[in-house]
């Protein structure tokens, strides 16, 4: 009987500290975000507004930004540029299946992973200050790498045309 009490008694401890551990898609996701840090990324829980088609109204939508911030503002850049996974009708088609607030050269690498990647991402803005990149975490530190050359593709822009 006192065999029978210590095994009940180990067993809901177990349970107690099992139930306290995060689940495995948020290790991942905690994994990702430290990753990212080591990349020199900022990691944001946000909402952001996107225009619909037509551009007459803004959808919010909740996302996690991963961000690169400047050390110093680029003036040259307009207030905010958006790269947008869905057509908008008077934005630019930048490349097949993205279209750009503003008319900018893409280089090759960042095309390659746009168009790779493209289906993950919800939008990226490009402001004076930083690069940021929304998605909803659906990849793994492989595609994450990718997604980081990107941003540091983007961060290189300097002007548009």
């Amino acid at each position: 009987m006192t065999a029978l009490i210590v095994i009940f008694i180990t067993l809901s401890l177990m349970g107690s500290a099992l139930w306290i551990m995060p689940p495995k898609k948020e290790r991942q996701r905690m994994a990702l975000r430290m990753h990212a840090r080591k990349l020199g990324l900022t990691v944001q829980l946000t909402s952001i507004d996107l225009p619909d088609k037509w551009d007459k109204s803004m959808n919010r939508q909740k996302t996690i930004a991963y961000a690169f911030y400047r050390l110093k503002p680029v003036t040259s850049l307009p207030d905010c540029i958006w790269l947008l996974p869905y057509e908008v009708w008077k934005y630019n088609a930048l490349l097949d299946g993205w279209w750009s607030s503003e008319l900018f050269p893409l280089t090759a690498d960042a095309q390659k992973v746009l168009e790779k990647h493209g289906a993950l991402l919800v939008a990226i803005k490009i402001t004076p200050e930083s690069v940021s990149l929304y998605w909803d975490e659906a990849g793994d530190e492989l595609v994450l790498d990718e997604l980081s050359t990107l941003i540091y593709s983007l961060v290189e822009l300097k002007s548009v045309t």
